[in-house]
């Protein structure tokens, strides 16, 4: 049997497009609270998004982002270096 691969492409522009608009979403947030901040101090924030349905409060999503003290533009946690991906 063979060992588990491990593959990472890239979703096309109109399928990653909703995804893609909860992160820039998400991104405004944090930008926000990063704005509270005193220049020059780095931080962390993790946002969660939700959406009301009529069955409830659904969490769409959490992402986390980071302030270096050097910068006011928020990094996203977890983000894939730029690579060349398969396809």
């Amino acid at each position: 049997m063979a060992d588990p691969v491990f593959l990472t492409d890239e979703a096309t522009p109109e399928h990653a497009a909703p995804l893609v608009d909860l992160i820039e979403e998400a991104g405004a947030v944090a930008t926000a609270h990063f704005d509270q901040l005193p220049v020059g101090e780095e931080g962390t924030v993790y946002v969660t998004l939700s959406a009301r349905t009529m069955y409830g409060t659904v969490p769409l999503g959490m992402w986390g982002f980071f302030r270096a003290a050097d910068t006011t533009v928020p990094t996203l946690l977890g983000a894939l270096p730029e690579v060349t991906l398969h396809g």
